[in-house]
């Protein structure tokens, strides 16, 4: 009898406890954008606040998940993750936006810059190329299509290796004038 009554208040106390930590939606998305105004308004990225930001936007979307604009708070997210140079990071939301988010207006982007983030910033370049030309595969007639071709043909390239790719190319297209 006594641990059914202190089961019971535990129960009581969890509940009255979570429901004490749920902040309503509406108050997410104003703290959201006033973390925007602080993050986007200075001169310079400070880390910590864009951490903070990156927080709150996942925060919004684990709460809100079949909201319309958790995808878009996950992509900013995954933006400011990659400008932080948390690569690792950023390639987790791109991930749980393709996989949540299919109908998302920029899934294809997602994929672009995932293997974007291999490339430049996990130096992964089996990834880079592995993404880069699922990209192609899946996205033929995107407008980045170009630059996914130009950054499988470039890969792993330093950029000296690069400088004297283009002076010959540039040479190859004189000498055939």
């Amino acid at each position: 009898m006594k641990f059914i009554r202190i089961f019971f208040i535990s129960v009581i106390v969890s509940a009255v406890v979570s429901s004490c930590n749920t902040v309503p939606k509406e108050q997410q998305i104003e703290n959201i954008k006033k973390l925007e105004k602080d993050v986007f308004g200075s001169q310079s990225l400070d880390k910590d606040k864009g951490i903070e930001m990156i927080n709150a936007y996942v925060e919004f979307s684990k709460k809100n998940p079949t909201d319309t604009i958790s995808a878009s708070f996950l992509f900013k997210a995954a933006e400011l993750s990659m400008n932080l140079q948390l690569g690792s990071q950023s390639i987790i939301y791109y991930d749980k936006i393709m996989k949540n988010y299919p109908e998302f207006n920029k899934v294809a982007e997602c994929l672009f810059l995932k293997a974007f983030v291999y490339e430049n910033q996990l130096q992964d370049m089996d990834n880079a190329k592995k993404y880069y030309s699922q990209f192609i595969e899946d996205y033929p007639n995107h407008p980045l299509v170009k630059d996914a071709e130009a950054s499988i043909k470039y890969l792993g390239k330093s950029p000296e290796e690069l400088v004297k790719m283009f002076q010959e190319q540039n040479q190859d297209t004189t000498a055939s004038k």
